[in-house]
């Protein structure tokens, strides 16, 4: 007679774990303050960066060419008409140089001071869509069918939550 195998012993499944209930204030605040945290990092590395066509025409700026290129190209096509290009306004020039972020034109504009009656970037809704909010995973945007535990941030397989763990868990909610 064959000797038996044992049979494998397995973990009993807790089934009644009391389960991380997250208030829905503190999903909405840790949301709002990671969207401003994004918006100000994307605003400062736009002002910052260091754009290439703002380097004046030397040999060793690539872009060089392309220019004179361009610029016989378009001696070109304005030869048969004789109107000069206009300069680009003061308006859009300090535009350019000053940029402000949405918050601030929204401010300066005044539409806060409109009735609440008067359609308006500020009185502008949709309605709750019927649905659930979608799960995207904050590794790589996919489905994310699983959430963190440390932070609910959602996750769709076992590697991006590794990848999250490591990286972009914060643990703001515990």
């Amino acid at each position: 007679m064959p000797p038996h195998k044992k049979a494998r012993e397995q973990a009993t499944r807790q089934v009644n774990v009391a389960k991380q209930v997250l208030d829905p204030e503190v999903l909405t605040k840790r949301t709002k303050r990671h969207l401003e945290e994004l918006e100000r990092t994307n605003y400062s590395a736009s002002v910052t960066l260091n754009d290439p066509d703002s380097e004046p025409e030397s040999s060793t700026n690539p872009k060089s060419k392309f220019r004179a290129r361009q610029m016989v190209i378009s001696d070109k096509r304005t030869f048969g008409n004789s109107k000069p290009k206009k300069k680009s306004s003061m308006n859009v020039r300090t535009a350019v140089l000053y940029r402000k972020g949405l918050a601030a034109l929204v401010d300066e504009s005044g539409i806060s001071t409109l009735p609440s009656t008067v359609p308006s970037y500020l009185t502008a809704t949709a309605p709750p869509s019927p649905y659930p909010a979608r799960l995207l995973c904050s590794v790589c945007g996919y489905k994310g069918a699983y959430k963190c535990k440390k932070c609910a941030m959602p996750y769709c397989d076992m590697n991006c939550g590794q990848v999250h763990d490591e990286t972009r868990c914060e643990r703001r909610v515990i």
